[in-house]
């Protein structure tokens, strides 16, 4: 994916897809890595399983943790904050089993959290939707976008895939109660074979 000044249709849709992918691209930019090649997708166009993970507006946190059968940790690769916001490149854990259940990037505005949920945030030891949960905090996920990528080395070895190996994700937003924008997330998932295996038995039966 590549960065140009056309102004052309062709860049303005280049610009509007690294919108919707920051922090994500900000990170690959500070590394002075190019993005993979991700393909946007709407929610009906995703396959099974992740369509059921990923087409909703509920936090992924406890939606990970649910189809796990595990609580959730954090993996924090890079990071930049302020006095306004947090930024991270992250990994989610099954704590169970150890295995990576998702990677991305998230942008956090603090102004508006709670001073509490401001500090577990800036920690950096939970993800934000387990603090989000905890303290009770009214939101709701707004999904802009949905993607295929397929797996560069940074992926593949976050997610401890194949590099090529196509994975599925969506970029989202989460809303306070007035509906105001505090949170940035691009969030791709990991393949999973054993739930693959299941809707096609299912289907085939």
């Amino acid at each position: 994916m590549h960065v140009t000044p056309d102004q052309s249709e062709a860049g303005r849709a280049l610009s509007e897809a690294l919108h919707r992918l920051l922090p994500f691209h900000f990170f690959y930019e500070k590394a002075g890595l190019e993005l993979p090649d991700f393909t946007f997708l709407t929610g009906d166009e995703v396959p099974y399983p992740y369509r059921s993970l990923l087409v909703h507006t509920n936090d992924m946190t406890p939606t990970l943790a649910a189809f796990h059968h595990s609580k959730l940790y954090l993996e924090v690769h890079e990071h930049e904050k302020s006095d306004e916001f947090v930024m991270r490149l992250v990994t989610l854990h099954a704590a169970a089993s150890e295995i990576p259940v998702e990677y991305g990037a998230i942008a956090i505005q603090l102004a508006g959290l709670p001073e509490e949920v401001r500090e577990k945030v800036v920690e950096g030891r939970k993800p934000l939707g387990g603090i989000l949960g905890e303290y009770g905090v009214e939101h709701k996920g707004s999904p802009s976008t949905y993607f295929s990528v397929p797996a560069d080395q940074l992926i593949a070895k976050a997610l401890n895939q194949e590099a090529g190996e196509v994975l599925y994700g969506r970029c989202n937003q989460l809303l306070d109660a007035d509906g105001m924008v505090f949170a940035d997330i691009v969030e791709i998932l990991p393949r999973s074979n054993e739930s693959e295996k299941w809707v096609e038995n299912v289907t085939h039966r």
